[in-house]
């Protein structure tokens, strides 16, 4: 095979492989989990979880920490662009777990009002 051939060759691959990701991207649904269930070992795993919002702290316009509550168990949520929320909201947050002065929580992604 000649250099041209192979260039190309290697293009297509390259093309189907980002295809295939983006596609397995929009496909593969976070690991639904409840607040009393998640654990250190959870670490940077994406992840659903449901609750009510319980407090709200906007810090300089520029982000948002909700804590969110289902029934017992509390979890802070960090959100980079503040949202218009209200206390006792609830919410469906999907977002990444992630540890903040030895305390679990979400850096979320998508908050979804059910």
């Amino acid at each position: 095979m000649n250099n041209q051939t192979l260039l190309k060759l290697s293009f297509i691959i390259s093309i189907l492989g980002i295809l295939l990701l983006l596609f397995l991207a929009n496909t593969i649904s976070p690991l639904k989990l409840k607040i009393k269930d998640i654990s250190q070992q959870d670490l940077n795993q994406r992840v659903e979880i449901q609750g009510k919002i319980q407090s709200i702290k906007t810090y300089k316009e520029n982000f948002q920490i909700i804590t969110i509550n289902d029934s017992k168990d509390k979890i802070d949520i960090l959100i980079d662009n503040p949202l218009n929320i209200t206390k006792n909201q609830s919410v469906v947050v999907i977002g990444r777990i992630t540890e903040y002065k030895n305390n679990l929580q979400i850096q979320a992604d998508k908050i979804k009002l059910p």
